[in-house]
């Protein structure tokens, strides 16, 4: 038995990945506790909460966490059916953590802002393996812990838009005009968008998601323009496989992008 023993395994984020942390950690009878930044489980996840992910449901649930939730006479969605975020959350997360396994282990609106190890800086390292970890909150509290999983995501660290992971030159001074990944422009965002030119920097799956919204808006609202910019010669990896994708959604996600810029609705 060492100190350590003694002490939770500190979860950092309280979503999808947090949570199932929290699930196979109590299978396997270790302590935890699991700090979200935000006022509820899966805060992030609510941000494009009017997103429809490309992965059915099969593939979205834990197999720690169905277990927990089986046992408590859960029902679990279509494993073929897309969810969206809020779908997500509402299915999955919420009455995950509502189980009374998990439930103490949680809390909310508590943010993470460093972690270290008790005693020790970057000169005293000595016998570093066998001490706490040090995790400070916002509001000045610090936990020890034996073990930290950062499951908080990238929502609040979006990608800068320069190259070589530096702010392109302006960016800062242009942050009133910056929005970052997955906008609801067809929803609660709209008005920002309609009747805008709006450049969308990125060949990912958020950018791919966005580019189809604006596309769409600009078939309804007047003066609605859609560039995309990207770093690569050619967008084929943003395309995916079409057809042959493993995964139908994704890859008929490609396909319509494909479709809107080879027809001029979004400009490459």
């Amino acid at each position: 038995m060492t100190v350590l023993d003694d002490l939770p395994v500190v979860v950092i984020g309280a979503g999808p990945v947090g949570l199932a942390a929290a699930a196979h950690l109590h299978e396997r009878g270790l302590p935890c506790t699991v700090l979200e930044a935000g006022d509820s489980v899966g805060a992030a996840v609510r941000r494009w909460g009017h997103v429809r992910a490309f992965s059915p449901w099969r593939y979205d649930i834990d197999d720690a966490a169905r277990r927990l939730l089986a046992d408590s006479g859960w029902t679990a969605p279509d494993p073929a059916a897309l969810p969206t975020g809020d779908e997500l959350v509402d299915a999955y997360l919420r009455p995950l953590v509502e189980l009374p396994q998990i439930a103490p282990q949680v809390r909310l609106s508590a943010r993470v802002v460093a972690i270290s190890r008790l005693g020790l800086d970057r000169l005293r390292t000595a016998g570093r393996e066998q001490t706490p970890f040090l995790v400070r909150l916002a509001d000045g509290e610090e936990l020890l812990a034996r073990a930290v999983i950062d499951a908080s995501g990238t929502a609040d660290t979006p990608n800068v838009l320069g190259a070589s992971g530096l702010p392109a030159r302006g960016e800062a001074a242009a942050g009133a005009y910056l929005d970052h990944a997955l906008p609801d422009v067809l929803g609660a965002d709209r008005d920002r968008f309609a009747g805008r030119h709006t450049l969308v920097v990125g060949a990912g799956h958020s950018a791919a998601n966005t580019l189809l919204s604006l596309a769409e808006l600009a078939a309804d609202a007047p003066g609605t323009e859609v560039t995309w910019a990207i770093r690569a010669a050619s967008p084929t990896r943003a395309y995916g496989g079409d057809d042959a994708d493993a995964l139908r959604a994704q890859g008929a996600l490609g396909s319509r992008l494909r479709a809107d810029v080879e027809a001029g609705r979004i400009r490459l």
